[in-house]
C-alpha cells in the first residue's frame, strides 16, 4: 500500500473529513487532497504530525511494504520533569515499535508513551535523579508482548551532556538535535537522522541495522557481529571512513582522510554497505 492509500484509510478509519484532518495538522484542506491522490508527500515535519496524530510509525507510513494495523487515534501517557542544568542522560527502555527523539521547547524533558493495543499504565513511565553521578535515568516498561508501543522523547537541548540509552526497538528517529554523543545498546532494524549532527554509536551486536540520513554531520559508529549494516546518506557527502575489529569490510565507500565527518565499522565478520541518494 502506498503512503497516499495509508494516509486517506487513516483519515476514514478515525472518521475524520479532509478539513478537520487539516486543521489538526495546521495545514491547508487542498495540502491533504494532494497527499491522498498521491500528486504530493508530506514533509518530514508533517509525516511527524501524522506519525504522532494516528499513533502509527512514520517507517509504517513511508515503507511500501508495510501494513498499517489499526492506527486509531489513542491516549497518550505523559510524564514531565524540569531541570536546570548539563546532565548524562541514562535511558532504558523495553521492547518498543518506534521511539522519537526531539527537542523541547523548554527545559523540560517530557516523555509520551502509547500504544493502539494496549493501555498505557501510570507506573509506565520513571524519571529521577542521581544527583550524585549528575545523572537523569530514564526508565520506560513496556509489556514483551505487545510490539506497537510509540515513545515521543523531548529533551532539552542544552542541557544535554552525553545519552546512554538500552532497549529493543524497530525504528529510532532523531529530529533537529544537536548531539555530544549518543550510545545505543539493542536491537534496531531502522535509524532515521533528520536535521541533526553529532556522534551516534551502534552497539546491535548480530542484527542487521539500516541508517538514513538526510544530511550526515558529525560521526556513526557501527559495532555489528556476523551481520550487515546500510547507510544511505546523500550524494556527494565527504566523509572518513575507520575499519576495526576482524575480518569486516566496507562496500562502495569512498573516503577522503581530510572529511571531519567519519564512518566506523567495528566488531566481528560485518559488512558496511554505504549508499548515496
Amino acid at each position: 500500500m502506498l503512503l497516499n492509500d495509508k494516509l486517506r484509510n487513516l483519515r476514514k478509519t478515525n472518521n475524520l473529513t479532509q478539513e478537520e484532518l487539516a486543521e489538526k495538522l495546521d495545514v491547508s484542506r487542498q495540502a491533504i487532497t494532494k497527499w491522498e491522490s498521491g500528486e504530493g508527500d508530506p514533509d518530514l515535519g508533517n509525516l511527524k504530525q501524522i506519525s504522532d496524530l494516528f499513533h502509527v510509525t512514520i517507517d509504517e507510513l513511508i515503507k511500501d511494504d508495510k501494513e498499517i494495523k489499526g492506527g486509531q487515534i489513542s491516549q497518550v501517557f505523559v510524564e514531565e520533569l524540569e531541570i536546570d542544568h548539563t546532565k548524562h542522560f541514562d535511558i532504558h527502555i523495553g521492547k518498543i515499535n518506534e521511539l522519537n527523539l526531539l527537542p523541547s521547547k523548554d527545559e523540560k524533558v517530557r516523555v509520551e508513551a502509547s500504544s493502539r493495543v494496549a493501555e498505557v499504565k501510570k507506573d509506565t513511565i520513571k524519571l529521577k535523579f542521581d544527583n550524585l553521578y549528575n545523572r537523569l535515568d530514564i526508565d520506560i516498561k513496556t509489556d514483551k508482548s505487545i510490539d506497537d508501543y510509540i515513545v515521543n522523547l523531548f529533551l532539552p537541548e542544552k542541557y544535554i551532556n552525553e545519552i546512554e540509552l538500552k532497549s529493543k526497538m524497530k525504528a529510532m528517529n532523531i529530529t533537529d538535535l544537536n548531539l555530544n554523543k549518543l550510545e545505543y545498546d539493542g536491537d534496531l532494524k531502522h535509524l532515521n537522522v533528520a536535521n541533526s549532527k553529532g556522534r551516534i554509536i551502534l552497539n546491535t551486536s548480530k542484527s542487521d541495522v539500516e541508517a538514513t540520513y538526510d544530511d550526515f554531520a558529525g560521526s556513526l559508529e557501527v559495532n555489528l557481529i556476523n551481520s550487515v549494516a546500510r547507510v544511505e546518506i546523500p550524494k556527494g557527502t565527504e566523509y572518513k571512513t575507520v575499519l576495526k575489529g576482524l575480518k569486516n569490510e566496507f562496500e562502495n565507500a569512498k573516503s577522503t582522510e581530510t572529511a571531519e565527518n567519519t564512518i566506523e565499522l567495528n566488531g566481528i565478520g560485518s559488512k558496511l554497505i554505504i549508499i548515496e541518494r
